[in-house]
This record gives C-alpha cells, sequence and structure tokens, in this order.
C-alpha cells in the first residue's frame, strides 16, 4: 500500500493542471494500470489516490481491457491459422500415400472428410470473429485522418489500399483487422468511386475522396496550404539538384570529391534542407488547424517529426 501511493503522489505532484499532454497521458495510463491490475484497485481508490476525476480513470481501465482483447484476438487467430496448418499438412500426406501406395479404401475418405470438416469449422471461426468485429469510428476521426494523409502525400495522395491501412495502423496504433474496418467504412462512405487504375495498380485519389465528403472545398484555407507544400517541395528538390550541378562544373564528378568538398557540399545542402523543414514546418502546423482532435494533432504532429526525420515534435514551432 505505502509503495503504491509513494508513485501515485509523485505523479500527481508532475501534474500542475491543464489539458494533458501525450507523455502526460501516458503516465497516467501506465499508473492505472499498475493500481489497477497489480495492487487490485478499484477505480473510485485509483481516483481518490490519483486526485483525478473517476470517468477519466474508467476510460483508462476500459482502455487497458480493450487492449487485452484486441492481443488475445490476434493470439487466438494465429492459434487458429497454425491448426489449420498442421491439418492441411497431415491432409496432404494422406492424399500422397494414397496416390502412391494406389489405395482404395473408405477409411482414408472418412479420414480426409474429417480433416476437410475440422479445417472448414476453423475458417468459419476465423470469418466471425472478423464479422463479429464491426465497430466503426466517428466520421469527424475519418476525416481528420484523410487531411493528414493528404499533408503527408502532398506531392502524390493517389495511394494504394496497403499504404493506405498501413498508414490507419501507425495512426490509431491498430490491428491490421482494425485496419481493414476501417478502410472498409471508407469504402462505405464512398472511397471505391474514386478508385482509379494508374501504373498497372489500383490507386484512391484521398484528395478527390475529402472533396467527395465535403472535408474540405477547393477553395478552402487547407488546399492553398497543401499545393504551398507541393510547390515548396518541388522548389527544393530543384535547389538540391541545383546545388550538386554547381559543385560537379566546379570540382568535376562526385568520384574526384575530397572530403573537404564532400563536407563542403553537406553544409551547404544541410542549408537548403533547413530551410525546407522551417518553411515546411510552418505551412503543415496551419494545415493541421483543421484537425479538430487536440489530442490527435500532437500525436500527428510526432508522427510527422519522424517523417521528417526529427525526433522532437516540437521542432514544429507548433506551440
Amino acid at each position: 500500500m505505502f509503495e503504491a501511493c509513494k508513485e501515485t503522489v509523485a505523479l500527481v505532484e508532475e501534474k500542475n493542471g491543464g489539458p494533458y499532454s501525450k507523455d502526460e497521458r501516458e503516465k497516467r495510463q501506465n499508473e492505472v494500470f499498475r493500481l489497477h491490475f497489480e495492487f487490485g484497485y478499484p477505480a473510485t481508490k485509483i481516483a481518490d489516490l490519483m486526485k483525478i476525476n473517476r470517468n477519466t480513470i474508467n476510460s483508462d481501465i476500459k482502455y487497458w481491457y480493450s487492449t487485452f482483447k484486441d492481443e488475445l484476438k490476434q493470439d487466438r487467430e494465429n492459434f487458429i491459422l497454425k491448426q489449420i496448418g498442421r491439418l492441411e499438412a497431415q491432409r496432404t500426406r494422406i492424399v500422397e500415400y494414397i496416390s502412391e501406395n494406389k489405395i482404395d479404401d473408405v477409411r482414408y475418405e472418412k479420414i480426409l472428410l474429417d480433416i476437410d470438416t475440422k479445417i472448414n469449422t476453423l475458417v468459419l471461426r476465423i470469418n466471425s470473429n472478423h464479422q463479429t468485429d464491426t465497430s466503426e469510428i466517428k466520421e469527424e476521426e475519418i476525416k481528420d485522418i484523410i487531411l493528414f494523409l493528404i499533408i503527408k502525400y502532398c506531392r502524390n495522395y493517389n495511394l494504394k489500399k496497403e499504404i493506405i491501412t498501413s498508414e490507419i495502423v501507425n495512426i490509431k496504433h491498430c490491428t491490421m483487422g482494425e485496419a481493414e474496418n476501417v478502410f472498409s467504412q471508407l469504402e462505405k462512405l464512398g472511397l471505391g468511386c474514386i478508385r482509379k487504375f494508374k501504373s498497372s495498380e489500383f490507386v484512391y485519389d484521398l484528395l478527390e475522396f475529402a472533396y467527395l465528403r465535403r472535408y474540405v472545398a477547393p477553395n478552402d484555407e487547407f488546399i492553398i496550404k497543401i499545393r504551398a507544400l507541393d510547390i515548396l517541395g518541388m522548389h527544393h528538390d530543384a535547389e538540391i539538384k541545383r546545388l550538386g550541378k554547381k559543385f560537379s562544373e566546379k570540382y568535376g564528378s562526385k568520384e574526384k570529391w575530397t572530403d573537404e568538398i564532400f563536407e563542403k557540399h553537406d553544409d551547404e545542402e544541410s542549408i537548403q534542407v533547413k530551410k525546407f523543414a522551417d518553411t515546411s514546418s510552418k505551412i503543415i502546423t496551419e494545415a493541421l488547424e483543421t484537425i479538430s482532435n487536440q489530442d490527435q494533432i500532437e500525436d500527428y504532429l510526432k508522427y510527422l517529426g519522424v517523417f521528417f526525420g526529427k525526433e522532437d515534435k516540437t521542432e514544429f514551432e507548433y506551440f
């Protein structure tokens, strides 16, 4: 009891009021996990210890149970798939044995029928697991995801299904099955209407989808920012090429450059990269104002920080 209270008091003292940052939210959730699952305290006791609203504590406990449910579901499906694999291998061995030895025995037919029945039962269990998971997210959250992806892929927002679903996994920190459910929801909202065939593959024009759902209009400030990012990116690419051409004309091909020349080139290139990062970060943060959820904006900024090779989201000068 003393150990539980001591760490909790230290955590409470760190919090001085106001909305939770992402780090503070994670610390709070981890402390709720410790008190509830390790010490067995109910939500009322935890709320009293942490001096936090009981609804917030209940929400955190619900979050942890949801996480466990997803992990258990994934483990269960992996186990079922392994069972199917073993049965398929067993079936193959029996068929090969019958063929090689030219056996005509009703007993082997019954064995094969039994294996096929087991495989079908397991497949039905997996399908029923997917069908019962019909939870949908609000369209406001879908809008935020689409606008974020348009910002990230401002140079080409025609994306394959695989890219969209993998991005949903990263953004929502969910399983692939849940991401597939979100993608199905997107299709219900009209994503399939803007599917296009380009370069021998199907892609989805996310900007056209945003227009279709009226998330944005062609003359919105958001669209102006996206076009500015695209132009800025093209300008940055041209500047980098121009820099390489300048050094090649002055010092010859790269094979002839000395370490000193490479260092000088890298210094000038880093100046160009910093200009691009500074300008694009300001445009991005202004574009992100279209997104409604404040906590989600912080997550997106951190994600874009990784995308641009920055570890600290504060480099985006958002605050």
